[in-house]
């Protein structure tokens, strides 16, 4: 008998133990499932993102003063459909074909005036937009094109509407391709917010896939990585209700109906090539093209701005 209440005890005390580990588990879990939301939707906080920009021209050599000097633009703001306020800079020189520019994190609108530059140089208007969480932009959550892309269709629709241009198309480079990205991925074509083509320089591919990597220092299989990244996913969905699955850009372009480009960086160390192959295999457009370019993440039209707009011409000038 005695021994039998000494079994007894030794199962409940190992019961009560069991019990505490998986309580300590989930609040571990919780604890930094908080701190991966946090950290990845606002991942801007504090941080002078134009200045970042500037910063950015400046080890590019480029020639912002020369580029305003030349080039007067307006600022412009639409509505999304959640009611956030997109604000732009509108380059409106009389063309007939605007683009709108999407920059990537980190940065904002400014950074993508290179880009603009070639644009204007070759006939086309320009719209540079601030992602949220960067530059002006009210919301302050970056989340991986998921709410991002509904600013785009709203710049799309402004384009159309208010500044009267039967053509439009979109242009992103990195977080803002994957943004450019998704918002191709949900739009009808022939509807007033849908681009008629767009174009997205190496884009990220899914943003579970950049956080396991950017947690596992470039190992997506590490155990600990795949817990952090597994633990913000449980808790951005269930309290922020955005899930990392509607960010797995490599997935969601299997919807693309619209006629997209994808500019792959052969010596990107960010967004990998072979990651980027991946994706173009999976649009769904069918009219759909792959311009390689020899540079690092997104410095194509830097370092080849004739090279990098000849492809990007071709395409653009295939669109009817």
């Amino acid at each position: 008998m005695k021994r039998k209440k000494v079994v007894k005890g030794i199962r409940i005390a190992l019961g009560v133990i069991a019990i505490l580990v998986v309580v300590l588990g989930l609040v571990a879990t919780g604890v930094l499932g908080s701190m991966v939301s946090k950290g990845v939707l606002y991942q801007n906080d504090g941080k002078d993102t134009h200045d970042n920009s500037l910063k950015q021209l400046e080890t590019w050599e480029y020639d912002l003063e020369g580029f305003l000097a030349a080039h007067e633009g307006k600022d412009v703001t639409a509505e999304a459909e959640d009611g956030n306020r997109v604000p732009g800079t509108y380059f409106g020189e009389g063309n007939e074909t605007c683009v709108v520019l999407v920059h990537g994190a980190g940065g904002d609108r400014y950074v993508m005036y290179p880009l603009a530059e070639q644009y204007l140089e070759r006939g086309y208007d320009v719209i540079s937009i601030d992602q949220r969480g960067s530059g002006v932009n009210p919301d302050p959550k970056v989340t991986f094109g998921i709410h991002e892309s509904l600013d785009v269709k709203a710049m799309v629709e402004l384009a159309r509407t208010e500044l009267s241009y039967e053509t439009v198309f979109v242009h992103g480079q990195s977080m803002g391709g994957q943004t450019v990205a998704l918002y191709a991925s949900n739009v009808t074509p022939g509807e007033t917010g849908a681009a008629d083509a767009v174009v997205l320089d190496s884009p990220v591919p899914g943003m579970e896939l950049m956080l396991l990597e950017m947690f596992g220092d470039g190992n997506t299989k590490d155990p600990f990585a795949r817990y952090l990244a597994a633990s913000g996913k449980i808790y951005m969905k269930l309290v922020d209700h955005i899930d990392y699955d509607d960010a797995d850009t490599i997935e969601i372009v299997k919807k693309d109906q619209i006629p997209t480009m994808l500019i792959v960086s052969d010596r990107d160390e960010v967004c990998l090539p072979d990651q980027e192959e991946a994706l173009y295999a999976n649009i769904g457009s069918e009219n759909k093209t792959i311009m390689h370019v020899d540079s690092v993440h997104i410095e194509g039209v830097i370092v080849d701005p004739e090279g990098y707009m000849k492809g990007t011409m071709e395409f653009l000038g295939s669109i009817k």
